[in-house]
């Protein structure tokens, strides 16, 4: 009996110790819709400690805290970028538009999404002249919630001091679903401008809200597993890039209404003097 209670204590312990050093891996898909097209994307998501890697079927982002290092990987050309924590520069651009430095605060409502409770966190962020209003419902009694929100706590510890950096709370567990709207901020325009020219700019950023563009994420599956130990390293072949130093545009981001042009000066009639 002895023998028998102690085997059972050995094997709980054993358990215990594998499913604190598992990692959390989450499927989910992600939808993009415009007023011209709907974009579905399958993503994969890994925790493991303090280590994350995000994989679709053109993009994996390799992020590693205590290296203080992301990667981001183009599987298809078989190279990558390499950026530091926080990201500077096109990079953290590209990361306020992913959501990144977004501070949450919990709301009122509660959902369920995937099979498990959640409990809804709303939060905003500004990327350029874009205002990203976002939804998310985390379940705390998920599979692997534990390890996802002490890996992205720990990511806001990296982010203090960056523009990135979160001004809410983290949300307590694993969002199973999430929404992201894309809402246009005028740019403030100087006073030479005719009023009705400002009105009608104004009106189209209105219009162009009405239907913002949006990215609705909804995880469909959530295991706690053992990680083969190269999840989170770059592949040997893969060659190291350097980020292009101009980029007009961030892929994904909705294309801005433009304010209109700046009233030019009149030109002097033929013959006449030039001002002075």
């Amino acid at each position: 009996m002895k023998f028998t209670l102690a085997a059972a204590v050995a094997s709980a312990l054993a358990i215990a110790a594998t499913t604190t050093s598992a990692g959390v891996v989450i499927s989910q898909t992600a939808v993009a819709t415009s007023p011209t097209s709907v974009r579905t994307t399958p993503q994969t998501v890994m925790i493991e400690g303090r280590k994350q890697k995000i994989a679709d079927a053109h993009r994996e982002t390799i992020t590693d805290l205590d290296a203080g290092v992301m990667y981001t990987l183009n599987p298809a050309m078989k190279n990558f970028v390499k950026t530091t924590i926080p990201p500077k520069g096109m990079m953290a651009a590209a990361m306020e538009h992913e959501g990144m430095g977004v501070g949450y605060q919990k709301a009122a409502a509660t959902d369920k999404a995937a099979g498990y409770a959640c409990q809804d966190y709303t939060g905003t962020a500004m990327t350029m002249n874009t205002r990203l209003e976002v939804t998310q419902c985390a379940a705390s009694e998920a599979p692997g919630a534990r390890e996802y929100v002490d890996f992205h706590k720990a990511l806001a510890d990296k982010l203090k001091g960056s523009p990135l950096e979160p001004k809410g709370e983290v949300p307590d567990g694993i969002p199973v679903k999430s929404k992201i709207a894309f809402i246009q901020v005028p740019l403030p325009l100087p006073r030479q401008f005719d009023p009705k020219v400002a009105a009608e700019y104004e009106a189209n950023i209105a219009a162009a809200n009405r239907n913002p563009p949006t990215t609705v994420t909804t995880v469909t599956k959530i295991e706690v597993k053992n990680l083969p130990a190269d999840t989170f390293t770059v592949p040997k072949e893969y060659k190291e890039q350097q980020l292009q130093p101009a980029m007009r545009t961030i892929p994904g981001l909705p294309r801005p209404v433009m304010p209109p042009r700046a009233p030019s000066k009149a030109a002097p009639a033929s013959g006449a003097p030039a001002p002075m």
